[in-house]
């Protein structure tokens, strides 16, 4: 269950949230309610309806909750909100699995995607690798669908890397 929703879910947390790590906890979250609350369903159309409208809901009540705190913070200065999660630590781990899949491609694509990375468009990449455009297009187009393969559930994270 988690396999199959856990991907669709961050992405659709994240066009809410428009934060990685704040879609992967309310994720996370809704998994974990599930889970304690060891509900049955009749069939996977159920459960998918019921992980979309779980993760809606709290993805509302995260936006909600944040204005709260926004307003907290301007109505009483000295009361500080801190994130539950350790942000530096899950996104270190998302980058090393990003890089760790990165270094499974040719050297090629792997300079190429680098450079891409690094804000560099296809004309750049191609002048600086002395190759066609197209030629970047196609090594692009294969490498990220590569690492798509690669990251499996993690494919959120190329949305939000390279658009």
């Amino acid at each position: 269950m988690f396999e199959e929703f856990y991907t669709p879910l961050c992405s659709f947390a994240y066009k809410y949230l428009k934060d990685s790590v704040s879609s992967a906890d309310v994720v996370q979250d809704v998994f974990l309610s599930i889970w304690n609350s060891h509900t049955d369903f009749s069939n996977v159309g159920a459960l998918r309806s019921y992980l979309f409208t779980c993760v809606r809901n709290s993805c509302l009540n995260a936006i909600r909750n944040a204005k709260v705190n926004e307003h907290t913070k301007d109505v009483f200065p000295d009361v500080q909100c801190h994130d539950t999660a350790d942000e530096y630590e899950i996104e270190t781990m998302v980058y090393a699995e990003v890089h760790k899949a990165i270094k499974h491609l040719s050297p090629q694509a792997r300079e190429v995607v680098i450079h891409s990375m690094n804000g560099l468009t296809n004309i750049e990449i191609a002048e600086e690798l002395k190759v066609s455009v197209n030629t970047i297009k196609t090594m692009k187009k294969r490498a990220y669908k590569s690492l798509r393969e690669k990251l499996g559930g993690m494919r959120w994270v190329l949305v939000i890397l390279f658009g």
